[in-house]
């Protein structure tokens, strides 16, 4: 084993989670669930996606067109389009006001959005069908 794989078994999370459990005295005062942050478990929010799909059958002349960019001038390549996506404006939304909000006055600051939740309907997300 070397140093960095050491280092790594050390201070990797995975790690600090089974030392705390392997410590003696250690209690939980409840269930250990997963959460997305301190305070706010998993099970009671929804990851919002940052692209819907879309049938491609659809957007056919946008795929035609979108290959034949691709393709350029190799006439031999072959381009086959899997999945069309078009971006959520619900992410787009939330996303640009989250960074404004954190960038504040900062004119120099920037940031990253990795994923952006929205809280589940506890009542259940059943229509008026029924």
């Amino acid at each position: 084993m070397g140093f960095r794989s050491w280092l790594r078994e050390r201070f990797s999370r995975s790690a600090q989670r089974k030392h705390r459990a392997k410590a003696p005295g250690a209690t939980r005062a409840h269930e250990s669930r997963a959460e997305i942050a301190p305070g706010f478990p998993l099970d009671e929010w929804e990851e919002v996606p940052a692209y819907l799909p879309v049938d491609p059958a659809e957007h056919l002349p946008a795929c035609i067109i979108a290959s034949a960019i691709a393709a350029g001038a190799q006439e031999e390549s072959k381009l086959v389009v899997k999945r069309v996506s078009v971006a959520n404006p619900e992410h787009q939304r939330v996303a640009v006001i989250a960074t404004a909000l954190g960038a504040g006055a900062l004119e120099k600051s920037s940031f990253a959005v990795k994923r952006i939740y929205k809280q589940k309907d506890m009542e259940g997300t059943q229509s008026d069908a029924a």
